[in-house]
């Protein structure tokens, strides 16, 4: 039986309890990465207080968290290994990290320990999320990748509501609060890592690798005959892997990063300050701004939920993707206007935002960045995209509290609409027409009938 016999299997399965068992562990990624960004929000009220953060010293730790070159640091080192080692093996040490690290925020008495403690965080985020988004596509039914990759974006939302319901309950207990949301998150990283023991390697990555008894753990998982997997004589000589390699696919990457960014700037400055906004114009207590900013994460889940997954593997991504993108930029024009401290104007750019966003500009991101690169370096790829989306909003989060106290929001709401419109021009134009295609099938149709 060849490889792309083998792979076939994969690419025409039917939706087994397996696939989601799977994708659910993976994206446990994105749980803990939007919660520990969140935790953050959550946080810096009482940061401030009990640390006496400045501007800049608030800025200092938005810059290096998560949300930004922290992560950007755990990407760029996931790739190679994800890609040389299996996906699998990130799993085996990140969510320690991600543990170590929170239980360090958790337990912080002073300000270079929360830092810390943050910066180990965010380095085990960037390890976890795009080798997650690689191992979801590369054992997803083809007519069936965008809904299982959107599971990421489900959790990376619903991570976010769980941390800010923990800050509405602790609220009383002011400072304590902070510890609590990073006490449950280490709890969480702590579960999860026990239960990915028993998660599939890629069968994409076990062929390009040589490792055929990858690929036969992964059929029997999906109740495939173990007999059928032993007799295949599809084992082939282990790549060379080369971290330049992802170079060939200068196309992919002139496309993706962009895009990333044009989405990844106003959506961060959103996971982390929406609640410093809403305090600021007047939600006269932390409950209210959180209550805003669920109602964000909430609006997104809807989006998914009832537009992306449902249609993803259906529709023109391309086109759907402007649509959404317009939303998004529109949501963001009217508060350049008018003020924002005007509850409905507040209220339309929030909910535009999370709908807009949720229902395909967001997900569909995912998904093509899955899908311009081959699986001997796709991780790699993956990560280096990724990772400057986050490197972009560190440096956007350092000046972020600056541009709000001498300008105000109008000036956010300005930077967003016009990324939102790069993203509508990017995303259509030159955006992969890949529903209902292998991974195969789309890299050779992208890069003009030849992969590189």
């Amino acid at each position: 039986m060849s490889s792309w016999d083998i792979i076939r299997r994969f690419d025409e399965a039917k939706l087994t309890s397996a696939h989601y068992r799977w994708t659910i562990l993976a994206a446990m990624g994105d749980f803990l990465d939007a919660g520990a960004i969140v935790a953050g929000a959550v946080s810096t009220i009482y940061w401030t207080t009990v640390f006496h953060l400045t501007p800049t010293l608030l800025g200092i730790i938005a810059a290096f968290s998560p949300n930004a070159f922290a992560a950007f640091v755990g990407a760029i080192m996931a790739g190679p290994l994800g890609d040389k080692y299996g996906r699998k093996t990130i799993y085996m040490y990140d969510l320690l990290a991600y543990f170590v690290g929170t239980v360090l925020m958790a337990a912080a008495v002073n300000y270079v320990m929360l830092l810390i403690g943050y910066i180990i965080t965010g380095i085990a985020v960037g390890l976890d999320v795009p080798t997650s988004w690689s191992l979801i596509a590369e054992y997803a039914p083809r007519y069936k990748r965008g809904f299982l990759m959107a599971f990421t974006n489900v959790m990376w939302y619903i991570g976010p509501i769980v941390m800010l319901l923990l800050g509405i309950a602790f609220e009383p207990y002011g400072a304590l609060t902070f510890r609590v949301v990073f006490g449950v998150l280490a709890a969480v990283a702590l579960i999860t890592w026990v239960l990915r023991r028993g998660l599939i390697e890629s069968p994409r990555w076990g062929l390009v690798a040589g490792k055929t008894n990858v690929v036969e753990s992964a059929l029997k998982q999906l109740g495939e005959g173990a007999q059928q997997a032993g007799s295949q004589q599809a084992q082939q000589t282990q790549y060379k892997y080369k971290w330049s390699d992802i170079f060939k696919y200068k196309k992919g990457l002139a496309f993706i990063i962009p895009i990333y960014i044009f989405w990844g700037v106003p959506a961060g400055t959103f996971g982390f300050f929406l609640p410093y906004f809403f305090k600021d114009i007047g939600f006269t207590t932390t409950t209210m701004a959180y209550v805003g900013d669920i109602l964000w994460f909430i609006t997104a889940i809807i989006g998914v939920v009832a537009v992306y997954m449902q249609l993803s593997d259906k529709l023109d991504r391309n086109v759907m993707y402007a649509v959404s993108a317009a939303i998004c930029g529109l949501s963001f024009a009217l508060p350049i206007f008018l003020p924002f401290s005007i509850l409905w104007v507040a209220l339309f750019n929030v909910i535009g935002f999370g709908f807009g966003h949720g229902m395909w500009l967001w997900p569909q991101t995912r998904v093509w960045s899955t899908e311009l690169f081959p699986t001997e370096v796709r991780n790699s790829a993956q990560g280096f995209a990724w990772s400057w989306m986050r490197f972009a909003l560190g440096v956007w989060s350092l000046v972020v509290p600056t541009i709000i106290a001498v300008i105000g929001y109008k000036a956010i709401a300005a930077v967003a609409t016009s990324f939102f419109i790069l993203n509508i021009i990017i995303g259509y134009l030159y955006g992969p027409r890949s529903q209902g295609k292998s991974l195969e099938e789309v890299l050779r149709d992208f890069y003009g009938g030849k992969i590189p």
